[in-house]
């Protein structure tokens, strides 16, 4: 009889779940809002939840699962399972995550960085399958990142390997969330974009972007600048295009360290398609090495936004099998 994985990933917005066979079928989802103002009791309840409504819906019981992988943002200790402070869900400090859920569930429980989730769930079963070495980028109000190599997600002595966002672009840049200057979060990112075009404003370019924001430019959104592209604005092109192009240089980089077989593209920003692709993939070629830049895919998520839930799931049971073999 098949065995079963849980996935958990856990936003600062959303909580969402997958139940998935030991066959990589997904058997059921859903997904709950995060009840982020309440600590940390109050979500780790609401996250056991939504597992045990999934396993009751479908006549799952405790004894049909084999672990369940919890998606949530650093910092953390993965092997630990405790969460240390993330910016996104206050009151957290040192939770002790994967014994709390396993005291919930009743199941062996693992917790994962969520980007580093989400690059194991497209190699697992979206984008990446079929692929040794892949590296993945989420963008978002952030910029996360996680790699593969040779069918291994790469997580570093503390934990903290895959932060690709956070690869500096440029000396004495912009300030990043992260305290530092210059990565590529603050340029590639949703809010790296919505920055661009902030100052591009202010230095007097017209935009119909000022009438969408009612002329208060803190008011502007990822949003508002692709709804202006699509409506042929010349700012709103010319900052979607500099921001693929910073995107685009930091792939260059790491295609040049880790010469992976592809790069995989998560988050909102992907709809765009060919406006943020083409950009992307021509900067690529012109700055990385020549026969890592032409092997390298640059390709959209596969799983949409299940990637990172899916990953959990995909984690979780890598590290069962791990530890039982």
């Amino acid at each position: 009889m098949s065995k079963y994985i849980v996935g958990v990933d856990l936003g600062g917005t959303n909580i969402k779940s997958a139940i998935v066979s030991e066959e990589k079928k997904i058997i059921v989802k859903t997904s709950v809002p995060t009840p982020t103002q309440e600590g940390p009791k109050a979500i780790m309840d609401a996250m056991a939840n939504v597992v045990h409504e999934l396993m009751n819906k479908e006549g799952i019981t405790t004894q049909d699962i084999l672990a369940v992988g919890i998606g949530a943002p650093g910092p953390m200790n993965w092997q630990t399972g405790i969460v240390y402070s993330p910016p996104n869900l206050p009151g957290w400090h040192n939770v002790p995550l994967a014994d709390e859920m396993q005291k919930r569930l009743d199941v062996p429980c693992y917790i994962e960085n969520d980007a580093n989730a989400a690059c194991f769930g497209e190699y697992w079963l979206g984008a990446g399958q079929g692929c040794d070495c892949i590296a993945v980028l989420t963008l978002g109000t952030g910029v996360g990142g996680g790699i593969v190599v040779f069918k291994k997600l790469l997580r570093g002595i503390d934990g903290t390997a895959g932060e690709l966002g956070h690869l500096k672009v440029q000396r004495d840049g912009r300030l990043c969330g992260c305290g530092s200057k210059g990565c590529l979060e603050a340029y590639a990112s949703v809010t790296g974009m919505v920055r661009t075009a902030q100052e591009e404003i202010e230095k007097g370019k017209k935009t119909i972007l000022t009438e969408m924001c009612n002329n208060n430019i803190h008011a502007i959104t990822g949003k508002m600048i692709f709804q202006a592209v699509e409506k042929g604005d010349a700012l709103a092109k010319e900052v979607f295009n500099e921001t693929a192009v910073w995107l685009g240089l930091g792939i260059a980089s790491i295609v040049n360290m880790l010469n992976p077989e592809r790069v995989i593209l998560c988050g909102g920003m992907i709809a765009a398609g060919d406006i943020l692709f083409n950009p992307v993939r021509e900067t690529v070629m012109n700055n990385a090495f020549e026969v890592p830049a032409k092997r390298c895919e640059i390709v959209p998520a596969g799983l949409g936004e299940d990637s990172g839930v899916i990953g959990c799931a995909g984690c979780a049971l890598t590290r069962y099998y791990d530890e039982h073999k």
